[in-house]
């Protein structure tokens, strides 16, 4: 089946790349979520080379252009690129298995080969494949032993016309540590330094992000926020879609929004002075006279469920934490019951003057 072309979007100068993720990536790599931030990859002026590489052309002739490397700063998809690039080289050549692994792993890996004298095995899996995929190959530069077995790699891969893609934070050339013989196989190919997304590529980004959230949002306005923000250095999709979701979370019964409150949140965030929930919390022990440790048991005392609901509310307006990540740190609680916390606590702060008090009062010492 041949590779998807990119597709339109309501913007003619932006494009999408269908993103892959298939099982085998979830299990191998399970921290890598935030790539995937919407189901496809938007693509701008800013981008323009990630068009030529995706189309069904040079996805024919990939070994050609391997060793291929997609570098740039953290959050703007390399991950999830090159695996999706990977998955329809596959797909349209019907040629597996592939090798997905991380620099980590591929060190990692190849010491404990060593040390049970099986390097054949190590061998065997990142050589006999019909493409190696190399995730983040940074700390690969501090381990001399490894950059040697890859670039040996590399030249078998070469050989038998086998594309390798891989993903760094800087031309290979630019990270110190790589030896000269590694950077000039690594240069050998096509590579493409990702950027954050352009004026026109943001605002898509923005739309699209609120309709994939909630349709209620007040999308024109958020559209602007961005921008405003924008003004300060250029946003990731990873920061555009936090900006999203505090706007979501902050939104009340009522669906009005305070986007005065979100841009404030979203400086901070991108300041990275963003509250933790653990900040949050301990603010919330310290005002409401609770222990910490409480407040994230089991506890089911009234006083203790009362500043665990405040605590868990504030969580998930102040801060971009999925329902999810506000559960583990409060115990381990799955999201429905995090969401049931979030609207008993909104429903108290209508009756109970005190509480609203102590919610005003945390939140304007959270939020100077």
């Amino acid at each position: 089946m041949a590779a998807k072309p990119a597709k339109a979007t309501g913007n003619t100068s932006v494009t999408r790349i269908a993103l892959e993720r298939p099982a085998s990536i979830r299990r191998l790599l399970p921290a890598l979520t935030d790539g995937w931030t919407l189901p496809d990859y938007i693509v701008g002026s800013e981008n323009e080379r990630l068009r030529y590489l995706f189309d069904d052309k040079s996805i024919q002739t990939l070994a050609a252009l391997s060793p291929i490397v997609l570098y740039g700063d953290k959050h703007l998809g390399k991950t999830p690129l090159a695996i999706t690039l990977a998955v329809r080289w596959s797909r349209f050549t019907k040629l597996r298995p592939l090798c997905f692994t991380t620099g980590n792993a591929f060190f990692t890996d190849f010491s404990a080969a060593i040390e049970i004298d099986d390097i054949d095995s190590f061998r065997h899996r990142h050589r006999d494949c019909k493409m190696l995929v190399i995730d983040d190959i940074d700390p690969l530069a501090t381990k001399p032993s490894a950059q040697d077995e890859l670039a040996s790699t590399l030249d078998y891969h070469a050989n038998e016309s086998q594309p390798v893609i891989l993903t760094a934070s800087r031309l290979p050339a630019s990270l110190k540590g790589l030896k000269p013989a590694l950077i000039s196989r690594l240069s050998s190919g096509f590579s493409i330094g990702l950027a954050k997304p352009a004026p026109e590529t943001r605002d898509e980004l923005v739309r699209l992000l609120v309709r994939a959230a909630d349709c209620e949002l007040p999308e024109d306005e958020l559209v602007s926020l961005a921008a405003q923000l924008t003004q300060a250095g250029s946003l990731s999709a990873f920061e555009l879609r936090c900006i999203v979701t505090l706007a979501q979370q902050n939104r009340s019964a009522s669906n009005s929004i305070d986007l005065a409150i979100v841009a404030q949140l979203a400086r901070q965030l991108l300041k990275g002075e963003a509250p933790s929930i653990l900040a949050i919390a301990k603010v919330v022990a310290r005002k409401m006279r609770v222990k910490l440790v409480d407040m994230r048991g089991s506890t089911r005392q009234a006083n203790i469920v009362r500043a665990r609901g405040l605590a868990i509310l504030l969580s998930r307006r102040l801060t971009p934490a999925s329902l999810q990540q506000i559960g583990e740190f409060f115990g381990g609680r799955d999201h429905s019951t995090i969401l049931h916390a979030c609207r008993k606590a909104e429903g108290l702060l209508d009756s109970d003057t005190e509480l609203a008090n102590f919610a005003r009062d945390i939140q304007t010492e959270i939020l100077p």
